[in-house]
């Protein structure tokens, strides 16, 4: 974990058979809110790409890399104060070159806020 007590798993369910579901809560009052930001907290976009990636590494079972982000587009800030449970659908498809394509959305309520694409490596 990236940091821990940063946030916890709570179901991770496969959708079929390169797709899984993810419903996970954040710890709003974790101390690294105080730097990001302490009046209007907000989860830093480099930490959530670490927790998709995280995920995926429960998924794989295995340690992952990113080498190389294709598309992340943050769609809207998430205030852990004000939407602290989050859903991420993760789609993974191992390449012919013994990588990982992942593709990632989030969802915070009815409001997506990130759209990822992205090639992983087993390390």
């Amino acid at each position: 974990m990236l940091v821990k007590d940063f946030y916890w798993v709570y179901s991770t369910e496969a959708v079929d058979d390169a797709t899984w579901s993810i419903d996970l809560e954040l710890n709003a009052s974790h101390p690294i809110y105080e730097g990001h930001f302490p009046e209007t907290p907000i989860l830093p976009g480099v930490v959530t790409l670490q927790i998709i990636k995280e995920c995926a590494e429960e998924i794989t079972k295995k340690t992952l890399q990113y080498i190389q982000i294709g598309s992340c587009k943050f769609l809207s800030a998430i205030n852990p104060t004000k939407n602290s449970e989050l859903q991420l659908t993760l789609t993974l498809k191992e390449t012919e070159e013994n990588k990982l394509q992942l593709l990632a959305e989030g969802m915070a309520g009815e409001n997506s806020f990130i759209k990822l694409k992205a090639t992983l490596v087993y390390k």
